[in-house]
């Protein structure tokens, strides 16, 4: 029998379609869908770009993102990574994407779709970044 070598992508990663993540776990709590990602790759450092090869620590962020058949709470299992390169001055840095650059607490999916929503509505569009769990702090154009 053949078999392809590589990676299958599984059913939650390809349905979620959140580019440079990879979902890891699902679950239902008291109604309320949570779903857990992790980058696909690991990042390069800011300052000096090396590929990092050692972790550091791991934290649990929440991201606000587009809603997926419904309200789904989105956790990032993101790490912290070691810079070895020694000519850097950077010694760990935690990761990021193009989905999700450093110090956002929400997609860049999301950001457009409430951009496109008021831009598409105009003033009425206002009363759509409650209902998609908008940015903090972020109330659209005045």
């Amino acid at each position: 029998m053949i078999e392809p070598t590589g990676v299958a992508a599984d059913a939650a990663t390809i349905l979620f379609n959140l580019p440079d993540y990879h979902v890891t776990s699902t679950s239902v709590t008291a109604g309320r869908r949570q779903v857990i990602v992790e980058t696909d790759h690991p990042p390069g450092c800011p300052s000096c770009g090396v590929i990092a090869s050692r972790r550091k620590e791991r934290r649990f962020q929440r991201l606000r993102d587009i809603p997926v058949a419904g309200a789904v709470d989105v956790l990032w299992s993101k790490y912290r990574w070691y810079c070895e390169e020694v000519a850097c001055d950077r010694l760990s840095f935690f990761e990021s994407t193009s989905q999700v650059p450093r110090r956002a607490r929400s997609t860049t999916r999301l950001r457009d779709q409430l951009v496109e929503a008021v831009i598409r509505s105009g003033r009425a569009g206002r009363n759509q970044l409650p209902a998609s769990r908008c940015p903090g702090g972020w109330s659209g154009p005045r």
